[in-house]
């Protein structure tokens, strides 16, 4: 379903960046990995192409590393771009919860401990299986909708688990928590009309509320009607009820799933980071 999942490797030592680059190709030949000796080709390279991972030194030849890191966080590409650090000074570290900020960091990696750890450091945090099903709980109750949504993401492979109901999607998510101890829900996709009295932003508002699944550990995309010319979206209503992002009617196919990727990409990203161990 995804487009080609790229790594980017900026670091002045060639035999750093000739080490790291085979060893990750061995163990994930499918990622496409480019490697920057500069901060000059690390801005051309993400300028052209969207990367799922860049991993970068401080002392660059030609740039400060933190300045390189805004450039980054400026380009339309890259700026929300998962972000690692190789430094040999786990005490000099800006780490960003807001992924906003210009200078943001994902996570610091401390040289020391060598490259192979930093190899599957990068390895777990991106999935060594690039072929992780993605899970989809769909609530709608038009059969326009519903037969034009289910289309898509049957033929790009997403498993899709369709309610009609709001709080048969609920008790699906409960009895999935409780099975797994987790959410293994992937993206909750709601429209906002229900067949019954609870509506997309009180669904969303449930999930949130009680059963605490936040913003990373199930994103949720909201389906509206396109304002008319006299009405406004209500951007208020939407992200007040814990939205991660919403897509209106007509429904294109594209753009659903660009959505559902970057949804994807908060969710696996969050899990590779509570499961990673960085300085």
């Amino acid at each position: 379903m995804f487009k080609k999942r790229r790594l980017l490797l900026i670091d002045s030592s060639d035999s750093t960046r000739t080490i790291l680059y085979k060893e990750i190709l061995r163990q994930m030949p499918e990622l496409d990995i480019i490697a920057c000796g500069t901060a000059k080709e690390a801005r051309t390279a993400v300028k052209r192409f969207e990367f799922e991972i860049i991993t970068t030194g401080i002392a660059l030849p030609d740039m400060d590393g933190y300045s390189l890191i805004e450039h980054i966080r400026k380009s339309p590409k890259n700026r929300d771009t998962a972000i690692f650090v190789v430094s040999g000074d786990p005490d000099n570290r800006i780490l960003g919860e807001d992924m906003d900020d210009s200078r943001a960091v994902t996570a610091y990696f401390d040289k020391a401990e060598g490259h192979q750890s930093l190899v599957n450091f990068i390895l777990n945090f991106i999935g060594k299986d690039s072929e992780i099903p993605v899970k989809v709980v769909y609530v709608d109750k038009s059969p326009t909708s519903i037969a034009i949504t289910n289309a898509i993401l049957d033929k790009n492979n997403i498993e899709c688990k369709h309610f009609n109901d709001a709080w048969d999607a609920l008790e699906y998510l409960k009895q999935d928590a409780a099975r797994n101890n987790k959410c293994t829900v992937d993206v909750l996709i709601s429209d906002i009309m229900m067949s019954s009295p609870m509506n997309g932003y009180e669904l969303i508002q449930t999930v949130r509320n009680e059963l605490k699944f936040d913003y990373l550990t199930l994103p949720t995309l909201l389906i509206t009607m396109m304002p008319g010319d006299d009405e406004k979206t209500d951007f208020t209503g939407i992200f007040g009820a814990g939205t991660n992002d919403f897509i209106t009617k007509p429904i294109d196919e594209a753009d659903l799933l660009n959505r559902i990727e970057t949804l994807v990409n908060i969710k696996r990203q969050n899990e590779a980071m509570n499961s990673s161990t960085p300085i």
